[in-house]
């Protein structure tokens, strides 16, 4: 089956602190602010189809549920808590410099390398314990798993 390409829009963190959160986002990950409206700060992660960039929105944690009118919220809200976690994407020649940056900063940093894929990941949690990755494609890591193979 032939569908339209998909990008991720944005992805919706709710809070108890979102303040702490929207500052560790700005300042740690280098996000921009996009907007804020009330209780909900969208932070501009990349620039992707025209008019609807990609977003990380940090929501209080008392914000509702917002949906269409007939959408089950409560079935949303049973959900909450099963997010493992979330990437961004990184240039390759970024991956290195980030991964110092992060160093220099405090942050505590599991490194991977998923040879499989082509991918080397770094691994933190935010202030409110998300799982954030930072990955990019190595393609010297997909030759070396295509070597291991033959």
């Amino acid at each position: 089956m032939v569908t339209a390409r998909k990008r991720l829009g944005e992805l919706v963190v709710r809070s108890e602190n979102p303040q702490r959160l929207v500052s560790f986002y700005q300042k740690i990950v280098g996000l921009e602010l996009f907007a804020t409206l009330g209780a909900a700060t969208f932070l501009k992660i990349s620039d992707d189809l025209e008019g609807h960039p990609q977003l990380l929105a940090i929501f209080d944690k008392s914000h509702r549920f917002s949906a269409p009118k007939d959408f089950n919220a409560e079935v949303a809200m049973a959900r909450v808590g099963t997010l493992h976690h979330f990437a961004f994407l990184l240039e390759h020649d970024d991956f290195s410099a980030e991964q110092k940056r992060l160093e220099d900063a405090g942050i505590e940093l599991q490194s991977a390398e998923h040879s499989r894929f082509g991918w080397r990941s770094l691994y933190f949690y935010d202030p409110d314990g998300n799982n954030v990755e930072l990955v990019c494609f190595d393609p010297e890591l997909l030759k070396a798993a295509e070597n291991e193979s033959n």
